[in-house]
């Protein structure tokens, strides 16, 4: 039992690897073929990469600020409803 379970826990992160570097490939295959088909320059596909980052970044970086932000309005309901139970 032991064992079949330390056998899963090694193969696991190497068909992750694995997958990891197969998408690495579909997205270089993806760029070199918008390269051949587009004509688009280096700068462009550079942009639009830096800008698909920086989108991706920011968005969750606004998923964060209203996590904290709800977190910290339940916080304070808690609190006074906690408090009118009290008094």
């Amino acid at each position: 039992m032991v064992h079949e379970i330390k056998n899963r826990k090694t193969k696991l992160p190497r068909l992750g690897i694995i997958i990891n570097y197969g998408l690495r490939l579909v997205g270089l295959a993806a760029v070199i073929g918008l390269f051949y088909v587009c004509g688009a320059t280096f700068s462009t596909v550079l942009g639009v990469y830096l800008g698909y980052r920086v989108l991706r970044l920011v968005l969750r970086l606004f998923g964060l600020v209203l996590s904290v932000i709800f977190t910290v309005v339940s916080i304070v309901v808690l609190v006074l409803f906690i408090t009118l139970l009290i008094f």
